[in-house]
């Protein structure tokens, strides 16, 4: 519908302007009830989801991440076991630890470091 279309219809409608009487309350008070009773189903409606869906979705989440870890950690272990106590070191690809803006301003490694499973950078430049 066009702009002028679209005018000529809202011209043509009558506006009503007038003051609020006993019978127009009535139906307002019936709407604030009616909004108040979905509100309160509403938010019992998300209420329930949470506990009975986000919850237990959570819990399932948590028990499938600690078998993976778990599973990280057994073969980590192996891995050190057969070379001799120590992790081994990934292969010296150029694309690895590559710093272009400069050294860190705490050393070499990254602020995450962990010497049991992250390749020692400080060994590398001694």
């Amino acid at each position: 519908m066009s702009m002028l279309a679209r005018r000529a219809v809202l011209r043509a409608m009558p506006r009503v302007r007038g003051v609020a009487t006993d019978a127009g309350a009535g139906s307002w008070k019936q709407q604030q009830e009616a909004l108040r009773a979905h509100a309160a189903e509403t938010a019992n409606m998300w209420r329930r989801i949470s506990y009975f869906v986000c919850l237990p979705a959570i819990g399932v989440t948590y028990l499938w991440v600690r078998n993976v870890e778990k599973e990280h950690e057994h073969h980590l272990e192996h891995l050190i076991e057969e070379n001799g106590g120590t992790a081994p070191q990934p292969p010296p690809y150029e694309y690895l630890n590559r710093r272009a803006a400069g050294p860190f301003p705490w050393g070499p490694n990254t602020l995450f470091f962990n010497k049991r499973v992250n390749k020692d950078l400080s060994e590398e430049e001694a």
